[in-house]
């Protein structure tokens, strides 16, 4: 059985890719074969994922890495001296 429903403006949850570090949103939830997927977007690249609920837990997390960011930044930094 398949069932779509939107999530309300209320509902919108930002979500951090825990390796880029990038933002992203939740549009739409789905429920297919009692399992519940996510259709996210990426509000720098406009990417759209569909996840389940699982996967958003190994890839996504609620607050953003900064460290990790300026962490690539200093070896990008580096390489420009090179």
């Amino acid at each position: 059985m398949y069932f779509k429903t939107n999530i309300l403006s209320d509902d919108l949850i930002y979500i951090f890719d825990k390796k880029t570090g990038e933002k992203f949103f939740k549009q739409s939830s789905t429920q297919f074969c009692q399992i519940i997927h996510y259709k996210i977007k990426s509000e720098k690249s406009g990417e759209t994922l569909l996840l389940s609920a699982d996967g958003i837990k190994r890839r996504f997390t609620q607050t953003p890495h900064t460290e990790h960011k300026q962490l690539k930044d200093i070896f990008r930094w580096l390489q420009k001296i090179r």
